[in-house]
């Protein structure tokens, strides 16, 4: 058992005002023709805590769409490595456990064998504070991954809190959590009372879920069966090519690199931004295009997110948030497609299109 924290709810919005004098305190934030999105919170009051899912997660905070990676000053023989932006002075708060889960998974990719410093800076000095799912999402089913609806990991997060009524209970998962915690006025030691309740409340949310994807033996299965016609059939009939899949999960990680010169000619800039496996020029090399049809790019996302990113780091790359369904404009389910493998499979008719 953690050490815990009871916040009522008056006292965790004089708890999130204090952070807010000290921290940038990004979170969920309702914008007046009706999204959510995160952002900086102005108002602790009134926050829209009780969400399901934003279309772009919290990651855009620690990797950014757009970054200037550095700056070469021709004239006066200088290179400036840029600092990322308000490093150090950030909580994003009522992270949900699957785009915390999703956090973890980039962590892997940044953070790995190679290190990238921009993503380093901003993970490392961005502190991150989980919200607990009560409820399913409709498109949801990170149980499934194991990824929710409650936070499964052991570290990497700085607190967890749950929504019990009129107050919170607050988790700590790392000293800079417990400096944050320190700082809420009125808060008292959780009881075992109140772990009993989270324990309820989870297996509820748990219970909720309408939405489920059988993953035992689903990398082997898929990579088994690259050429079945789901993948054709899906793309001929509804793939349109518009990366939205790409840019709104939330661990995807692949970016492009621009160079930018001013017209004097005396200053460069490089700089990277998200890119996509949707998109036509991504497999592009010199000799031709490795993944020229839709069929080829679609069938990518769907194994990498459930099979070659297992082999790759270890864990899935697909972290049930739903929203690549959720924002395709056709309503793609990657679950779906799994599942018929699965099915035929099942049938003995997948053994068909499997390789030898």
């Amino acid at each position: 058992m953690s050490t815990g924290y009871i916040l009522a709810n008056d006292a965790f919005r004089d708890w999130l005002n204090i952070l807010r004098n000290e921290f940038t305190v990004i979170g969920p934030v309702l914008k007046k023709r009706g999204p959510i999105v995160f952002e900086e919170i102005q108002d602790a009051g009134g926050l829209p805590l009780d969400y399901c899912s934003t279309m772009l997660g919290p990651r855009k905070f620690i990797y950014p769409p757009t970054q200037r990676l550095f700056r070469i000053d021709n004239q006066n023989h200088r290179v400036t490595t840029s600092e990322p932006a308000d490093a150090g002075n950030a909580v994003i708060f009522a992270v949900r456990p699957c785009d915390m889960q999703a956090i973890s998974v980039l962590d892997r990719t940044f953070l790995g064998d190679i290190e990238d410093f921009y993503y380093r800076k901003l993970r490392e000095e961005t502190l991150t504070v989980v919200l607990n799912c009560n409820r399913a999402c409709d498109a949801g089913f990170c149980e499934s991954m194991g990824a929710g609806p409650f936070l499964r990991l052991e570290d990497g997060y700085d607190l967890e809190m749950t929504s019990m009524g009129e107050n919170y209970l607050i988790e700590i998962g790392s000293r800079r959590g417990e400096g944050l915690i320190e700082k809420a006025v009125h808060r008292k030691e959780a009881a075992s009372g109140d772990y009993e309740t989270k324990d309820d409340l989870q297996r509820k949310a748990i219970a909720s879920f309408t939405k489920h994807l059988e993953t035992a033996g689903l990398p082997e299965l898929l990579m088994r069966n690259l050429d079945h016609p789901v993948y054709r059939e899906t793309a001929e009939a509804r793939c349109l090519g518009c990366t939205n899949c790409t840019m709104v999960c939330p661990t995807c990680y692949c970016y492009d690199i621009e160079d930018d010169m001013s017209f004097d000619l005396t200053v460069t800039e490089r700089r990277r931004h998200w890119d996509s496996c949707q998109e036509l020029h991504f497999a592009r090399v010199h000799g031709g295009n490795f993944r020229s049809s839709r069929e080829a790019r679609l069938r990518q996302f769907v194994t990498h997110k459930l099979a070659t990113w297992v082999e790759q780091y270890g864990c899935f790359g697909c972290v049930g948030c739903g929203r690549c369904m959720t924002w395709c404009p056709t309503g793609i389910d990657l679950t779906e497609m799994a599942k018929r493998i699965q099915q035929d499979f099942e049938t003995g008719r997948a053994r068909w299109w499997a390789y030898s």
